[in-house]
C-alpha cells in the first residue's frame, strides 16, 4: 500500500488514487475514488478559512470512506493559473538556469516576478550544449492555499505540479507511443491542450470549453433542465442517428469551437517540433462522449484515442467503486499524479 495519494481537486469533483508498485515492477491501484467539490471558489479563501476548512472536510470524509491514511500527496494548480513557455538558452551549468529564466520571465508572465514562483524542466540538450526548457510560473496567493489546505489536512504536500506534466506521465504509461501527439483534456468547465514528443511536455495551453458548455448548450436548445441534459448528453453525444439527431446538432456549435482549438494545437506542434503530430489523445470526464472520437477523426483526419490510465494496473486488490472501462479516463490526472516517484 502507498503512503502517496495523487489529488486532483476540481472544479465540480475531487478525485483520489493511490498507486503502489508490485512485487513483478507493474502497478497496483490500492484506492480510487471521488466526492463533490464543496465550493467552486475554494482557493479565493475569506478571512474565516472556511472555504478551505470545507474542502478539507470533503477530502478527509472521503479518505475514510476509502479507509487510506496516506502521509503524503501530490496535487495539481489549475491549468488557467498556470503561465508556461518554451524556452530556448544557450550553455548554462544549472545554477545559472534560474537567473537567467527570471530574465525570460519578465517576457511572459503577467504579474510582478516577485508575486510568483518559478520552475522548469529540461527538455533537450543539443551537441554544443543550448538547453531546450519547459518553464513553469504560477502566483505564490496561490500555491500558499494548497499549502493551507494540506496543512489542515495533516498530510504533506510531496508536489504541486502543472496537469501538463502529470498528465505526459498518463500518456506515457498508457498510450505505450513515443509519437508526436496532442493531448486534449476535457474538464468539466475548462479543457487543456498539451503537445507532447518523445514523452515531453512543450507547450500547453487552455480551453474556455468544457462538459458544462455541451450540456449548456443541450439545455436552451431543447429546453431542458441541466440534469437532464446531462443525462442526454452523455448517452447521445454526436451520434446522429439518436433522438433524429436534436442532441448532436444542439451542441454541434461548442463542438465546432473545441475543434478549431484543436485545430490550432495541432498547428502550434507542428510550428513547434517541425513535424505533424500522429496522435490525438483524449482524456478527461468528456473524453467518452459518444461518437467525439469518431467526428474528431473525421474532421481533423489523424488517429484519436480515448486514454485508458488504469489499463496496465492490477486492479484486483480491491473492490472498484466505478467502471474503470466507462469512468477509468476521469481519473486521467489523479493517476499522473499519484505516478510522482513512482515512474
Amino acid at each position: 500500500m502507498s503512503n502517496t495519494i495523487g489529488l486532483d481537486i476540481g472544479v465540480g469533483s475531487i478525485k483520489l488514487v493511490s498507486i503502489s508498485k508490485g512485487s513483478n515492477g507493474g502497478m497496483v491501484l490500492d484506492a480510487v475514488g471521488e466526492t463533490k467539490t464543496p465550493m467552486v471558489d475554494w482557493i479565493k479563501e475569506d478571512k474565516t478559512g472556511k472555504p478551505l476548512k470545507e474542502v478539507a472536510n470533503a477530502i478527509k470524509i472521503l479518505l475514510a470512506d476509502l479507509k487510506i491514511k496516506p502521509t503524503q500527496a501530490v496535487t495539481s494548480l489549475p491549468e488557467d493559473e498556470v503561465v508556461s513557455r518554451l524556452i530556448r538558452l544557450p550553455p548554462l551549468k544549472e545554477s545559472e538556469v534560474r537567473d537567467a529564466l527570471k530574465f525570460e520571465a519578465e517576457t511572459f508572465v503577467p504579474y510582478p516576478l516577485d508575486q510568483v514562483s518559478i520552475d522548469y524542466e529540461v527538455l533537450d540538450q543539443d551537441e554544443s550544449g543550448r538547453l531546450t526548457i519547459f518553464a513553469i510560473a504560477a502566483r505564490n496567493e496561490l500555491i500558499n492555499a494548497y499549502v493551507k489546505l494540506f496543512k489542515i489536512l495533516g498530510i504533506d504536500l510531496l508536489a504541486l505540479e502543472s496537469p501538463a506534466i502529470a498528465m505526459r506521465r498518463v500518456v506515457v504509461e498508457s498510450v505505450s507511443s513515443t509519437a508526436g501527439m496532442l493531448l486534449v483534456d476535457l474538464g468539466e468547465k475548462y479543457s487543456d491542450i498539451v503537445g507532447i514528443n518523445s514523452g515531453k511536455v512543450y507547450f500547453t495551453r487552455a480551453m474556455s470549453v468544457g462538459g458544462e458548455s455541451l450540456t449548456r448548450a443541450i439545455s436552451i436548445n431543447l429546453g431542458l433542465d441541466m440534469a437532464s441534459a446531462e443525462e442526454y448528453k452523455k448517452a447521445y453525444g454526436l451520434k446522429e442517428i439518436q433522438l433524429e439527431g436534436k442532441i448532436k446538432n444542439a451542441i454541434t456549435p461548442v463542438f465546432s469551437s473545441m475543434a478549431e482549438e484543436i485545430r490550432r494545437g495541432l498547428a502550434s506542434f507542428r510550428e513547434e517540433q517541425n513535424k505533424a503530430a500522429d496522435l490525438l489523445v483524449l482524456s478527461g470526464g468528456g473524453a467518452n462522449l459518444p461518437g467525439l472520437a469518431e467526428e474528431l477523426t473525421k474532421i481533423i483526419g489523424i488517429e484519436v484515442h480515448v486514454i485508458q490510465p488504469f489499463i496496465k494496473m492490477d486492479t484486483t486488490k480491491i473492490v472498484l467503486p466505478l467502471d474503470l472501462n466507462t469512468e477509468g479516463c476521469r481519473f486521467s490526472l489523479a493517476v499522473g499524479l499519484s505516478y510522482r516517484g513512482i515512474i
